[in-house]
């Protein structure tokens, strides 16, 4: 099986550089990626082009900072697919 190995871009939900994985996982024991299947289906879909993912995320509201810090935290989000760089892989961690 292949996975995408999924790398946040910067000005987008998710810490620049940083990986992000499949939205039904939690870390750090159990972080997999994304089937290409599954990217596949999300890029080919007729409508909104988006994904749901989970990864480090760096507060950047106000509010947001005074409940989690300004360190960041882990988060999931629906995501549009032109904000992260894709690689292919056999890895699924």
């Amino acid at each position: 099986m292949k996975y995408v190995k999924l790398t946040a871009k910067p000005d987008t939900w998710f810490k620049e550089g940083t990986e992000v994985y499949d939205y039904n996982c939690r870390p750090p024991e159990q972080l997999l990626r994304v089937t290409l299947e599954e990217w596949e289906s999300c890029v080919n879909f007729n409508g909104i082009k988006g994904i749901c993912v989970c990864g480090f995320r760096i507060p950047q509201l106000e509010n947001e900072i005074d409940i989690f810090g300004e360190e960041g935290r882990w988060d999931g989000e629906y995501c549009s697919v032109d904000e992260f760089e894709v690689e292919i892989v056999d890895d699924p961690r």
